[in-house]
């Protein structure tokens, strides 16, 4: 199923996140709010295609890994971990239970990582219209499932790509 949202507007807030325990992002506003208008595309096979990229990348032996132990939320017996992996001005962050690991957060800066085999930092809107086969109206463009629990946000700046961020949820 694929959709196309487009909305008018959307106040947001450039921030910075810090995981915290619970993995609620702790937040430190580091500008001013500014009103960037979004378009939302609904396609599961292809935000599937996207985390499986982004899984790979943490593989990747370029990355530096810090880990911090945590008291599991729902059985205090059990101790999982917290991975934030790091390359340049890349970050990857992750929570490790005892038989799976989900990535909560990614903030793609580099252009070294490419997604979809051609969607990198630094190529221009096109190419990301000729996968989604949709013009796009905006420099905010997400791609996500129904619940918004798990999406990626595309930023463009003068139809260049300047970023990818991934948002995951995990109990």
């Amino acid at each position: 199923m694929v959709s196309c949202k487009q909305k008018e507007t959307q106040k947001i807030e450039i921030l910075e996140q810090k995981p915290t325990t619970e993995l609620n992002a702790e937040t430190e506003k580091i500008a001013e709010e500014i009103l960037i208008p979004e378009q939302y595309f609904e396609n599961d096979s292809l935000r599937i295609l996207l985390e499986s990229d982004l899984e790979k990348l943490t593989l990747n032996p370029k990355f530096d890994l810090k880990t911090e132990s945590r008291i599991n939320t729902h059985d205090e017996t059990i101790t999982d971990t917290v991975k934030t992996q790091t390359f340049d001005k890349t970050k990857i962050y992750s929570y490790q239970a005892k038989d799976k690991e989900w990535i909560y957060s990614a903030k793609i800066r580099s252009s070294e990582f490419k997604f979809l085999k051609s969607i990198k930092i630094g190529v221009n809107k096109e190419s990301l219209e000729n996968i989604l086969k949709s013009e796009l109206k905006t420099d905010l463009i997400k791609i996500g499932d129904l619940e918004n629990t798990s999406v990626f946000i595309f930023t463009f700046e003068n139809d260049t790509l300047k970023a990818i961020d991934y948002q995951g949820w995990v109990d």
